[in-house]
């Protein structure tokens, strides 16, 4: 399996402007990363970063992904439906931090609760806390995040 970047052009598309613009990404080019889930990337689109983004599985009708985008993303590239543009992707670095890595060594419940979460979910934790720009807001969302899935046990 490839986990190298994958670029590609592809059409700006549009189901309902409440819900803002969206990109199909063809199966051919993330095949060689073996998704089979929601999964974070990082990339550029018309060489405009976009972040930690999540691309999903388009569902069963296509072997198609696909990524939404955020207004602040459109309107910084000046992106209308229809326009076509330039995509990279690479899949995010999604190891565990240290400070969630050492709560599950130190908190017995925190360990089950984790074990106990579905992938997805544990991808959105670690995204929540990495969003965090301060080691306070860390910390907080570390706590709110030990609340919450300790919760579901």
């Amino acid at each position: 399996m490839s986990h190298g970047p994958i670029r590609f052009r592809t059409k700006l598309l549009c189901n309902d402007p409440r819900l803002g613009l969206w990109f199909q990404i063809p199966a051919q080019f993330v095949r060689d990363w073996g998704l089979t889930m929601t999964t974070t990337v990082e990339g550029t689109i018309k060489g405009h970063p976009l972040g930690r983004r999540a691309i999903k599985d388009s569902g069963p009708k296509t072997d198609d992904w696909y990524m939404g985008l955020t207004k602040p993303i459109t309107d910084a590239i000046g992106a209308q439906e229809g326009d076509e543009v330039e995509i990279e992707l690479r899949l995010s670095d999604m190891t565990m931090p240290e400070e969630l890595a050492a709560r599950i060594k130190s908190d017995a419940a925190y360990a089950r609760a984790w074990e106990a979460l579905k992938p997805n979910h544990k991808r959105a934790a670690i995204e929540h806390y990495l969003e965090a720009k301060t080691p306070a807001g860390r910390t907080a969302r570390l706590e709110k995040i030990s609340r919450s899935i300790k919760a579901r046990l």
